[in-house]
């Protein structure tokens, strides 16, 4: 029997030895799953991160070009505007006459001084008290 024993002790520690190792290979293989996450993480960082950062300047650019046009739809709207008055018989003559200081036969001009001609304000008496 006490040969038994000795094979006994033996298996146990081939046993032992095999728990240890397949502790430390599934130790060993965690890490670098880690490593191997961490990697994948970083990469996937330095892939995406500059495609993002050019998306957000587009995307800027993009709002300053939209403010622009629509800042030349609108002042093409007051152009338009201002060439179909211009077009307009009556505006044009109308606007010819005032520039001269002329007026049809017939026809009363009617000045108001503007806030240049306009006599500065006196304060009265009774508010300096």
């Amino acid at each position: 029997m006490p040969f038994l024993s000795k094979r006994h002790r033996n298996q146990e520690e081939q046993d032992r030895r095999r728990e240890e190792q397949m502790r430390a290979i599934w130790h060993m293989l965690s890490v670098c799953g880690l490593i191997f996450l961490s990697f994948t993480a970083f990469l996937g960082f330095i892939l995406v991160l500059p495609a993002w950062l050019e998306l957000q300047s587009l995307q800027q650019k993009k709002e300053s070009v939209i403010r622009r046009l629509n800042k030349a739809q609108e002042e093409e709207e007051e152009t338009h505007n201002r060439y179909i008055w211009m077009m307009d018989p009556e505006y044009f003559e109308q606007t010819a006459r005032d520039r001269a200081n002329q007026a049809k036969d017939g026809e009363t001009v009617i000045r108001r001084p503007g806030p240049a001609a306009q006599p500065p304000r006196q304060n009265s008496p009774a508010l300096r008290n």
